[in-house]
C-alpha cells in the first residue's frame, strides 16, 4: 500500500489559481485593476506571469480583460467543475455497510453503534481509481486528488467567499489544506477487506469499482427526479460551451492554433446522463492534459 505523502507542486497551485482568477474575471465580472491596489497586490506575480497569455489591459481601460486563450481556459475550468458536480458529488457521503449515498440534508456527523462515522467521503478514492486507469491506458490527464480537492472546496463555497480571496490563492496554509484533503481521505486500497464468510480477500479496487457503478445509477435516478420537479437551479449549467459546435463556432481559429482540440472546452451534463456514457472507466474529455 503506497504511503499517502503526495505533494502538490507550485506549478499546479499556480495553474489552479489562474483558473480561479479567470472565473472571477469572467463569471463574476470582477474588475481587477491594472495598478493592483489593495488586496489585488497578492495577485501581482500571477497576473504578471500570464500577461498577454490569459489576460491583457486593453487600450483606454484601467482593468485586466481575458484574452481569447483565457476565455478558453475559463470554459475548460467550468467544464471540469460541472464534471466534478455530476460525477463526484454523489461520492461525498457513502455508507459502505449500507450501500447507500447521502442526501443533501443528511447528518454528516452520524456515527454507528461502534462510534464509527456512517458517511465516508470517497471522492478522492474515485479520482485516484480513474487516474490510475488513465495511466494504465497511457492517457495524459489533469485529473488528480488535488484538483478534486480544489473543486470540492469551490463547490462548498470555501474559496473566494472572503473579502481577501486573493490572499487565499497565495497562502501556504490554503494549499496545505488542499494537499491534506488528498492525503487524508480514503484511497481505493483503504477499502479492501477480508470476507468473514469465505475468508477471501476483497481488493479495494473491486470495492471502489462497485461503488462507482452504484453511484452512477444513483446519479441518474436523482437527475431524473430533479427533471420531474422544479429544481431548475441544479439542472442549468453555468455559462459555458455545451457542444463541440459551440467551440467550433466561437473559437475554431484559436483551438486549431494551440493544437488543443475541441473536447476539453465544452460539457453537456444532459448528454452524459442520458447517453449512457458514464461507466466505471469513464474519464471526461474535459480532463485532457494540455
Amino acid at each position: 500500500m503506497p504511503r499517502k505523502d503526495l505533494q502538490m507542486d507550485e506549478e499546479l497551485q499556480r495553474k489552479l489559481a489562474s483558473r480561479f482568477v479567470l472565473y472571477r474575471m469572467i463569471e463574476e465580472e470582477e474588475q481587477i485593476p491594472a495598478l493592483m491596489e489593495d488586496n489585488y497586490v497578492f495577485l501581482e506575480d500571477l497576473i504578471s506571469e500570464h500577461y498577454d497569455e490569459y489576460w491583457i489591459i486593453k487600450k483606454g481601460t484601467e482593468y485586466y480583460s481575458p484574452t481569447r486563450k483565457g476565455e478558453l481556459i475559463y470554459h475548460n475550468f467550468i467544464s471540469r467543475w460541472w464534471d466534478f458536480i455530476l460525477t463526484y458529488d454523489i461520492f461525498a457521503g457513502v455508507d459502505l455497510l449500507g450501500g447507500t449515498f447521502a442526501e443533501d440534508e443528511v447528518d454528516w456527523d452520524e456515527a454507528d453503534e461502534a462510534g464509527q462515522p456512517v458517511w465516508e467521503d470517497l471522492r478522492v478514492a474515485v479520482c485516484i481509481y480513474k487516474q490510475r486507469l488513465a495511466e494504465k491506458e497511457g492517457r495524459k490527464t489533469d485529473l488528480n486528488p488535488f484538483t478534486i480537492a480544489f473543486m470540492s472546496l469551490l463547490s462548498e463555497k470555501r474559496i473566494g467567499m472572503g473579502k481577501c480571496w486573493q490572499f487565499d490563492l497565495v497562502s501556504s496554509e490554503f494549499w496545505q489544506e488542499v494537499e491534506e484533503i488528498g492525503n487524508t481521505n480514503l484511497w481505493p486500497e483503504d477499502l479492501g477487506y477480508i470476507d468473514d464468510e469465505t475468508g477471501e480477500e476483497i481488493l479495494g479496487d473491486n470495492v471502489i469499482r462497485d461503488v462507482i457503478e452504484q453511484g452512477i445509477e444513483e446519479t441518474r435516478r436523482r437527475w431524473a427526479d430533479a427533471e420531474d420537479g422544479d429544481d431548475d437551479e441544479y439542472l442549468n449549467p453555468p455559462d459555458s460551451l455545451k457542444t463541440r459546435q459551440d467551440v467550433i463556432e466561437g473559437y475554431e481559429e484559436e483551438v486549431t492554433y494551440y493544437g488543443w482540440g475541441y473536447d476539453p472546452f465544452y460539457y453537456d451534463p444532459y448528454a452524459v446522463i442520458g447517453g449512457g456514457f458514464l461507466t466505471a472507466a469513464f474519464i471526461g474529455a474535459v480532463w485532457l492534459a494540455f
